[in-house]
């Protein structure tokens, strides 16, 4: 009996981790085509490492609630497959007063040699390596997608908070 009461108490715990997780999730930035970045030739002439491309535009979650982004795209690598650079970017979404409530991105991507961003129709998943407000000490993915018709979608897979050291993290 106690086999069956500690077998029950474990899937439930299992299943109410992972539907904080997957609830965790609900959170979706979506923002029309991205404006020309301003562009730091800091290499030789041309796209070389070392180039850098700086965004700051705004997006709306589904709630409707304007987002602040500001992105920082460093180039790594030429050629690093054929037709593509790698590229380091560091992105924050702000989502109170243009500067609380942040969550930070980071992570490197293949984007084609002649485009600021990467082609329509395909994903990229990023690292989430921290937040400020609501989101300190966020943590997880998140998925951006740059859709056929120009527009952009970002989905935060936000991991449940959790303790640490005695000290409460999340939301």
């Amino acid at each position: 009996m106690y086999f069956v009461k500690y077998v029950a108490l474990f899937i439930t715990v299992t299943l109410v981790a992972e539907a904080t997780y997957a609830n965790a999730s609900d959170l979706s930035v979506t923002h029309p085509a991205t404006p020309a970045p301003t562009y730091i030739d800091l290499g030789p002439r041309g796209d070389s490492p070392g180039d850098v491309r700086v965004f700051h535009f705004e997006g709306k979650t589904r709630e409707k609630k304007t987002v602040v982004m500001e992105w920082i795209m460093t180039t790594t690598g030429i050629d690093t497959i054929r037709g593509a650079n790698s590229r380091v970017t560091l992105g924050i979404f702000s989502f109170k007063n243009q500067i609380e409530d942040q969550i930070v991105i980071q992570g490197v991507g293949l984007y084609p040699n002649d485009n600021d961003t990467f082609n329509p129709d395909k994903s990229l998943t990023r690292a989430i390596i921290g937040g400020t407000g609501r989101y300190a000490g966020a943590s997880g993915v998140v998925v951006s997608t740059h859709q056929v018709d120009g527009s952009w979608s970002h989905d935060f897979r936000l991991r449940a908070p959790s303790e640490e050291n005695g000290v409460k993290r999340g939301r």
